[in-house]
């Protein structure tokens, strides 16, 4: 869903089906976009059926398949994202498998990454949550 009464001139939000109870009740949606650009609100590494695997790098898996779901919604792909951001609990302790998860699903040219250490994130039972930015120069056309 693309909810553009509720946005400003110029700007779009991204709301898929499996987000809609989140965006009821927090007024974030999964992306926005700008113009050609889109920017990819973090999404967490849970399953479908909102369980958080005990696995970080299961949750690594899961957000970046959670944030491949919503880039499809907005008609994006991995092959748009320019800028990632990721914050991880535990950051040293992901690190063996980070990039090798991120092969998964990113292919060159790759973007910009910028991965943070933190203390906690939104879901207490997280471990890694995500964000990107991605331009779309065919959006609209």
């Amino acid at each position: 869903m693309t909810d553009r009464g509720t946005e400003p001139r110029g700007r779009d939000a991204v709301v898929p089906s499996d987000w809609t109870s989140f965006y009821e009740d927090t007024h974030i949606p999964a992306a926005v976009w700008a113009g050609d650009t889109l920017r990819v609100s973090s999404h967490a590494g849970e399953t479908p059926d909102d369980v958080f695997p005990d696995d970080p790098e299961d949750q690594l898996r899961g957000a970046f398949r959670n944030i491949a779901s919503t880039l499809a919604e907005a008609g994006a792909s991995w092959s748009d994202v320019v800028e990632i951001n990721s914050y991880h609990v535990g950051l040293r302790s992901q690190a063996d498998f980070m990039l090798s998860v991120a092969a998964e699903f990113l292919k060159s040219p790759y973007p910009a990454w910028t991965p943070v250490g933190v203390t906690e994130l939104w879901p207490p039972e997280a471990v890694v949550e995500i964000s990107c930015v991605a331009v779309v120069a065919h959006r609209g056309q």
